[in-house]
């Protein structure tokens, strides 16, 4: 193992791990990225994130086993928060967003504003009830 920062044990199943687990991973991650990268930087990476949807391991200074396990804690706290409340899945809300409209679903993340993911996700189902309707 190499010393980068937040490094998450290399078996851990991103699949079939405790989500606790998992979101501990993730917070420690932020918060040493928070604690480390310059603010310049950080905005570089997350303005990158927020239009492409891609982060580097290396630029962001963690192993990529923790960058997968805050991804998937993200993902995680979007679907039980946002998505599920309207039986959506991330594919079923992924699949029904406009690729144009995805830097700003990003951007809604990085900020955590779940409020209004879960209004979208609820427009999306919303949507999908008035397509079954027809």
């Amino acid at each position: 193992m190499d010393d980068k920062a937040g490094e998450a044990d290399e078996a851990l199943d991103l699949d079939t791990a405790d989500p606790a687990e998992i979101e501990a991973i993730a917070d420690q991650a932020i918060t040493t990225f928070n604690e480390t990268v310059d603010r310049d930087t950080a905005e570089l990476i997350v303005a990158k994130f927020t239009l492409d949807g891609t982060l580097d391991a290396n630029v962001v200074g963690v192993d990529q086993q923790t960058l997968d396990a805050t991804v998937k804690a993200f993902e995680n706290r979007m679907t039980s928060e946002c998505l599920a409340p309207v039986g959506l899945t991330l594919s079923d809300y992924l699949d029904c967003c406009d690729e144009a409209d995805l830097p700003a679903i990003r951007s809604l993340v990085v900020r955590g504003d779940w409020k209004a993911i879960a209004e979208h996700a609820q427009r999306i189902r919303t949507a999908l009830n008035n397509q079954g309707d027809e």
